[in-house]
Order: structure tokens, then C-alpha cells, then sequence
């Protein structure tokens, strides 16, 4: 298992394959996408559904969605793992992302990839700084499911990637931790 499929080694997280997704944001005409597994749904109640969202200050992606308080989680689809490397090793700061890609618009106007297993549009209702990540929770404005795929995994999509790809997503994996531990803060009682 590659260090970037199992940060956890050893540990109970080591356990676990979350569900890939592509957080998309836009404001000011500028569109980011970036790759995000710390996704989950943060209440009980059916009509007014809610998420929790766990992504890097530091990323492009971050600062569209700081701006605009919006946001899409785009579900990847089992048979979009070479999304992976696009939306996990690149910058929309320096890279259009999108180009050539077919993207339907959410009502807020945020970029909805096509192909996932669904997506939803979110406006962010609180959030709680943690200096290397943001914890967003956000409400649920407006969501579709396709029926029919199955979601993709970070397992199985590490394990997709070709040799080169994996070595490039673990050396990003190694150095992006790095550069967030001088971003982490410290919590006491």
C-alpha cells in the first residue's frame, strides 16, 4: 500500500477508504477543483441535509470557497480515477483544470463534473480553523444522484494509478504534510 493510499500505518486509520470526491468552488469568474476524502454528512435530520468538509488552507480551491461560503462535493464514480491525478497533483492557481471537460453548472454557478455518482452544492454555515485544514459545515441547497455507479475509493484509485502517478501523488502526500505541520495548531485545556 502506497503512503498516500495509507497515511495511517499502524494505526486504526489504516482501516479506512473514504470516498473520493472533487470539492469545486468559484468566485470572481475563476473556477478550482481539488480532490477531498474527509467528507461526511453532519446530521440526522432527512429535510435539511448537512456536511462536514476537511480541506487545506493553503490550496487554491480553499480560497474560492473562503470568498464565495459555496461550494459542490462532485461524488467520484468508480470509473474516474484518472481524475485523480488532475485534481490532486495540479494548482488551479497555475492550471485550468477543466479545460476540455464538459462541466454543467450548479444553480450557484459552480463547476459539476460530469460522470460522478452525484453531486451536491453546499453553502457553508460555520467553520472551525485548525491552521493546516478547515473544518467547513456546510448545508445542502441542492443535490443529484445518478443512479446505477458505484463510488470511488482511495484504495482502489491509488492502486489504479500508473507507477509514475502514485510516486508523484506520495512525494506531494510527503511534502504537502510537512508544509502543514508549520500550519498546525495547538490545541491545550
Amino acid at each position: 500500500m502506497s503512503a498516500a493510499a495509507d497515511a495511517y500505518p499502524g494505526s486504526i486509520f489504516s482501516l479506512t477508504d473514504h470516498e473520493i470526491y472533487v470539492v469545486t468552488a468559484r468566485s470572481d469568474g475563476r473556477d478550482s477543483g481539488q480532490i477531498a476524502t474527509w467528507i461526511m454528512p453532519a446530521t440526522l435530520v432527512p429535510d435539511h441535509p448537512r456536511v462536514a468538509v476537511v480541506i487545506s488552507s493553503q490550496n487554491f480551491t480553499h480560497g474560492l470557497l473562503a470568498v464565495s461560503g459555496r461550494f459542490v462535493l462532485n461524488l467520484l464514480s468508480d470509473e474516474q480515477h484518472a481524475l485523480l491525478p488532475l485534481f490532486g497533483l495540479y494548482s488551479s492557481r497555475d492550471y485550468d483544470k477543466f479545460a476540455g471537460m464538459e462541466v454543467r453548472r450548479s444553480p450557484e454557478g459552480i463547476a459539476v463534473l460530469p460522470g460522478t455518482c452525484g453531486w451536491a452544492e453546499c453553502r457553508v454555515v460555520s467553520q472551525l480553523d485548525l491552521g493546516d485544514r478547515i473544518i467547513y459545515v456546510a448545508d445542502v441547497t441542492a443535490q443529484e444522484i445518478a443512479s446505477g455507479r458505484r463510488p470511488l475509493r482511495k484504495k482502489e484509485a491509488f492502486a489504479l494509478q500508473p507507477a509514475e502517478v502514485r510516486a508523484q501523488l506520495e512525494e506531494k502526500h510527503r511534502t504537502d504534510g510537512a508544509r502543514d505541520r508549520v500550519f498546525m495548531k495547538q490545541f491545550t485545556r
